[in-house]
């Protein structure tokens, strides 16, 4: 039993790790892009500081044994996160500069 959900809790760790990744990544450009003009410099650094946060973050979360156990006899369901081209995003910025 225990052999089993080790890896279950692990992989619920870093779903979760990535989802908040995403979510800081995305709410901190966003924030950023109100203030400033994008950079590339800018970006990297919102995301190296995103992943580091995001691991403190999920290290702390506490995974629901239970629900794991009962999740394995169902298929996994991706997460599916919306991406937009470059070029819809230059266009968007273009028609709406703040």
């Amino acid at each position: 039993m225990k052999d089993k959900l080790k890896p279950l809790i692990k992989e619920a760790k870093k779903t979760a790790q990535k989802a908040i990744h995403q979510q800081l990544v995305a709410s901190l450009k966003e924030v950023a892009a109100k203030f400033s003009t994008a950079s590339k410099k800018l970006d990297k650094k919102i995301d190296k500081e995103a992943k580091k946060l995001a691991k403190k973050m999920a290290k702390n979360i506490s995974i629901n044994k239970d629900e794991l156990l009962k999740d394995t006899t169902a298929p996994a369901k991706p997460i599916a996160v919306p991406v937009k081209p470059k070029a819809a995003k230059k266009a968007e910025t273009e028609t709406n500069p703040q």
